[in-house]
Parts: structure tokens; sequence; C-alpha cells
């Protein structure tokens, strides 16, 4: 009977510990996230917004402003990495655009940090330095 109880104590803190890492990962899934920032800045209107969705596959994919894209992504804690992002190659019509579209994936190339507060989805870089905001719809 002595043993028992710290048996239990170790079994309910990983259990705790283990809940606490899936929590951030099933927030993040199954929903459509819109860019309401890119480099500090609000995006430059591209018809429809730009988004990204996570499945519960580690596969995102979205708009990024002409272009949909799609690759793999990977959660660790509160870092997160992207992986074999393909897009299709239609052309901008604006130069603008077709800006904010290399910075959107240049910004999810140096992803390593997320952080979700409420509605709202940042991605950061190694520095902590926000690329990228999202909402959910």
């Amino acid at each position: 009977m002595p043993l028992l109880r710290p048996a239990l104590l170790l079994l309910v803190t990983l259990l705790i510990a283990a809940c606490g890492n899936a929590a951030p990962a099933a927030n993040l899934t199954n929903r459509q996230w819109q860019l309401i920032e890119i480099n500090g800045q609000p995006p430059v209107a591209a018809g429809q917004p730009l988004t990204i969705t996570f499945g519960p596959d580690n596969r995102a994919s979205g708009f990024a402003g002409c272009n949909g894209f799609s690759g793999s992504y990977r959660l660790d804690g509160g870092t997160i990495a992207f992986s074999q992002i393909a897009s299709t190659l239609i052309a901008c019509a604006d130069d603008a655009i077709t800006a904010q579209e290399l910075a959107f994936h240049q910004a999810l190339a140096a992803a390593a940090r997320y952080e979700l507060k409420n509605s709202v989805l940042s991605l950061l870089d190694r520095d902590g330095n926000v690329l990228l905001r999202f909402q959910t719809r």
C-alpha cells in the first residue's frame, strides 16, 4: 500500500502532462486560420483571404495570395516546423500580391515557434519575432 500512493501520483502527473501537450495541437487543427498580419503589417487585399488549415494528419494547406499551398508541419511543445511546402504556379497579376505571397512562404519556412492566445495564432522565428498572425474564422 505505501508504494501505491507514489505510483498513482506519478500516473496522474504523466496523464496531466500528456493532456497538456495534446491540447495546443487540438486547438490548431480542423480550423481555417485567416491571415491578419504579415511581418507587422496588415495583408494586401488579394481578392480572398490568405489562410492556413492544420489537419490532424500533420498536413497544412491554404491560400497564399494567388496560389494554394500544402505541406507538412510538426509540433513539439511550443515549436513548429513546416516542410515539403508545395504551391500551385498561377502568376499573380499584382506585384504587391506576388511579393506578399513570397513573404508568406518565407515566413512559413522561418517559423520556429507558435503562440495561441484566444483566437489568435502567431508564428514566430527563432528570435521571437512575429512573422505571421492569424485569426480563426
